[in-house]
C-alpha cells in the first residue's frame, strides 16, 4: 500500500496538521497546504482534504460517544481537546 503525503510527515507535524484542521473547522485546505509548503512540507490540498475528512468523522464519532455516555464534549481545551488527544494515542499505537 502506498503511503500518502500526510503519513510521510513527522508525528509532530501531523499533530500540528490535525490541530490546524480542527481549529479551522475542517476548511481552508488550500491555505493550510500553502502554510505547510512554506515550511518545506509538500502536501497537496487534496491530501489534506482526504485526511481532514477522515479526521472530522473520527472527531464527530468521539463527540457522539461522549454525548451517549452522558458527558459534554470538552471544547475548552487546546484546539481539538480530548478528541485529538485520543486520536494522537490511537495513531501512536498504530504507527
Amino acid at each position: 500500500m502506498r503511503r500518502n503525503s500526510i503519513d510521510c510527515l513527522s508525528p509532530e507535524v501531523r499533530k500540528v496538521v490535525r490541530q490546524a484542521l480542527y481549529a479551522r473547522g475542517f476548511r481552508d485546505y488550500a491555505g493550510l497546504a500553502a502554510e505547510l509548503a512554506a515550511q518545506g512540507h509538500a502536501v497537496s490540498k487534496s491530501a489534506l482534504h482526504r485526511y481532514g475528512r477522515k479526521l472530522e468523522e473520527a472527531v464527530k464519532a468521539a463527540e457522539l460517544s461522549t454525548l451517549v455516555q452522558g458527558d459534554e464534549p470538552r471544547r475548552d481545551e487546546a484546539p481539538g481537546g480530548i478528541q485529538l488527544d485520543l486520536l494522537d494515542e490511537l495513531e501512536s499505537g498504530v504507527a
